[in-house]
């Protein structure tokens, strides 16, 4: 697996998810945590970061910890992002 540091999960406003920085096909369950075991193998020391736009879904950002949660994830930080004022 690729050496990352941290495993960053990205939850837009649109509910859909961005790990470390990729896209993901869709916002499925089996699609985050296939995308999640690809960034950090069997590393489950990371720190995981779940920032999550002001205008996501509870739903959505739940389903997120829960994943990270039942993968077995030691320290997990969620981080509400709100957007600039334009």
């Amino acid at each position: 697996a690729p050496a990352v540091d941290v495993l960053e999960i990205a939850v837009t406003e649109a509910g859909s998810y961005i790990v470390n920085g990729r896209p993901l096909a869709n916002n499925q369950r089996s699609t985050l945590r296939a995308a999640i075991a690809r960034v950090i193998g069997d590393n489950l020391e990371l720190p995981v970061f779940i920032r999550a736009d002001a205008q996501a879904t509870h739903q959505a950002v739940v389903t997120a910890m829960d994943v990270v949660g039942q993968l077995g994830f030691v320290e997990i930080n969620i981080a509400t992002v709100t957007p600039p004022e334009v």
